[in-house]
């Protein structure tokens, strides 16, 4: 028997006939079906059985509820393949999903073959690519890949000899992947990558364990420190503790930013103050001399994505995007609060109109305040004694104002509010908070698109040019008047382009991984 694909299975009844079709149309064709019903309730346990009649290669297994990590690991002790591999029941496969894993693993001996993914969103139908060997079309070193690989552990195909020789099993708590996923990793003489989208992950599914997770004895303030604590010990039990312990302790607080990113708008903001705070202990606790500054960044989303990338934990709570100076300076007064679809940008509009960068300043207390200037490529909208920025969250949300004056960013108008509003902004830091340093990361819109091999310009680069002109004349700005300001060249890095098969397209505005972690690194000897 070459693979076996372990299918958990738990109040899929809608989705399961396209997952296990997808299945048994493979191309490849030596290989069993543990089909596992894990107590569903609402008739996927029927469905299951009418699937095992129909191909000779399935399994069915019907247990008790207990939860996904203990359906797989059964799933591991029934199996009998080289090979095993974990489908999720409301996802699907590319016809040659098991053949190209398979071949590529046996053509060069490896212990995982990985491939790359379609994330298809459940409410809108939109399907998006995202890569899984690295970035820029380079391929990540080993200890790149530990720290950086996407944790998921269905789009692996995994020699099976590694969880019975280090006994290796998903734990019973939230994230589970996450406390195996670096481990395989560490433990595999050889990682290969099919750089193909042949798996299709289901997002914003109704009833997903993503979306809600299952109660168990976890605290769900702490969501992911017991699949992290269960990593270290791992690592430890297993002797290779000392020798990753750098890249483990950039995984954990890579992985827990992930978290919190994915929780930031669906808990109270109490909750999540709390799920911060546990954090910060976790990592406190498991790494004594880890160095946890505390930041507030200010500026585009590409700015999160270089922080994200420091060895710290980065909180989206303590984000401003979609904001310029000239709003945070002069709010919108006796604003309602603005709705939009995207709960993100919802939140980030409503902290622009309310400028509540000042609150959390003095909630908070950070060390240092992060920023760039690329939100400051948008108009500015003059309203009722003050300013919205016309960004693209703005653009997004619902909005009703009256007597409204939209002024262009490249007027002479914007120009002198803007440089008003900068000397204000300034002297409000230092007067009101002089303990706090200011981190200026001078970050322009790329003029280029591509990767390491090739790079071509942005359709629209005149536009770009001009607007970067803008930018460079505020920087040089500001730090003529906030000479104690701490500041990061950025565009001299080798490869500041675009990624092309950046998920959310590839506009000017965003760089890619290689790039964000490089100016990472320059921040971070900023922080220490």
């Amino acid at each position: 028997m070459k693979i076996s694909v372990i299918v958990p299975v738990y109040n899929v009844y809608e989705w399961l006939d396209a997952c296990m079709e997808s299945l048994l149309n493979q191309s490849f064709r030596d290989f069993e079906v543990i089909l596992i019903n894990d107590g569903s309730t609402d008739g996927s346990g029927k469905k299951c059985l009418q699937w095992k009649y129909k191909d000779k290669r399935i399994r069915y297994l019907d247990k008790a509820n207990e939860g996904l990590s203990a359906t797989r690991n059964l799933g591991i002790c029934e199996s009998k393949g080289k090979y095993l591999t974990f489908l999720d029941s409301d996802d699907w496969l590319d016809k040659n999903f098991l053949l190209d894993l398979y071949t590529e693993a046996e053509k060069f001996n490896a212990d995982i073959a990985e491939c790359d993914v379609y994330r298809f969103n459940d409410t809108n139908g939109h399907k998006s690519y995202r890569s899984c060997y690295g970035s820029m079309a380079k391929e990540y070193s080993k200890e790149e890949h530990l720290i950086y690989g996407n944790t998921a552990i269905w789009k692996c195909l995994i020699r099976r000899d590694i969880f019975l020789k280090y006994n290796i099993y998903f734990p019973d708590c939230h994230s589970p992947a996450r406390a195996v996923y670096s481990l395989l990793i560490a433990l595999s003489n050889k990682i290969v990558n099919v750089k193909k989208p042949l798996y299709y992950y289901r997002t914003f599914r109704k009833g997903s364990l993503s979306e809600k997770p299952r109660d168990i004895l976890e605290d769900n303030n702490s969501i992911g420190i017991m699949a992290f604590a269960e990593l270290v010990h791992e690592f430890k039990r297993c002797g290779i503790y000392e020798k990753y312990k750098f890249q483990l302790e950039r995984t954990i607080k890579y992985n827990l930013s992930d978290i919190l990113a994915a929780f930031f708008h669906r808990k109270p903001e109490k909750e999540f103050s709390r799920m911060i705070t546990d954090y910060r202990s976790f990592i406190k606790q498991q790494f004594t001399e880890s160095n946890e500054a505390k930041y507030i960044t200010l500026g585009g989303y590409n700015l999160n994505r270089i922080t994200w990338s420091m060895n710290m934990l980065h909180v989206p709570s303590l984000r401003f995007n979609f904001s310029s100076l000239i709003s945070i300076v002069n709010p919108i007064n006796q604003m309602n609060n603005i709705l939009c679809n995207n709960k993100y940008r919802e939140i980030m509009i409503n902290r622009d109109t309310k400028s509540d960068f000042w609150y959390y300043l003095k909630k908070e207390n950070p060390q240092f305040v992060i920023m760039d200037f690329i939100e400051e490529r948008f108009d500015v909208m003059y309203s009722n004694g003050g300013y919205l920025t016309v960004s693209d969250a703005y653009k997004d949300c619902d909005v009703n104002l009256v007597d409204t004056h939209i002024i262009d960013r490249n007027s002479i108008e914007c120009k002198k509010i803007w440089e008003n509003s900068c000397i204000i902004f300034i002297q409000e830091i230092q007067q009101r908070f002089p303990d706090i340093k200011i981190i200026l990361v001078k970050n322009y819109l790329s003029e280029y698109k591509g990767n390491i091999h090739h790079k071509e310009l942005h359709e629209n680069n005149s536009w770009i040019k001009s607007i970067n002109s803008i930018l460079k004349y505020y920087y040089d700005f500001f730090m003529s008047k906030c000479n104690s300001a701490l500041e990061v060249e950025s565009s001299e890095c080798q490869y500041y382009i675009t990624d092309k098969d950046y998920e959310y397209g590839a506009i000017p505005s965003h760089l890619n991984e290689l790039v964000n972690r490089e100016i990472a690194y320059k921040i971070e000897k900023l922080l220490i």
